[in-house]
């Protein structure tokens, strides 16, 4: 559930969303003041993978704008993110 709207401003501490999992539901929190751009993901049900941006956040009002018409770009189902990784070591 959003606490907060596209163009809303908020401050460090303010819930902006309630996160909800299997096991908890949890407010998701303003690390630093700003003002919300773009609502990512929409409300309601939908399962979210982790790591996923749910939101894009800017310092000043002005620059929302930019992100209006952003159209984010979706990864295929079951698609995971590829992370580097240093080679596995070798046991002699």
């Amino acid at each position: 559930k959003w606490n907060v709207a596209e163009g809303d401003s908020f401050s460090t501490g303010d819930s902006l969303a309630v996160i909800e999992t299997d096991k908890a539901s949890m407010d998701f929190e303003a690390q630093d003041d700003g003002v919300v751009a773009r609502l990512l993901v929409g409300e309601g049900g939908a399962e979210v993978n982790c790591g996923t941006p749910i939101m894009i956040t800017v310092e000043e009002e002005d620059d929302a704008g930019a992100f209006a018409n952003l159209v984010p770009k979706r990864r295929a189902a079951g698609r995971r993110r590829r992370r580097s990784r240093p080679p596995p070591r070798r046991w002699r």
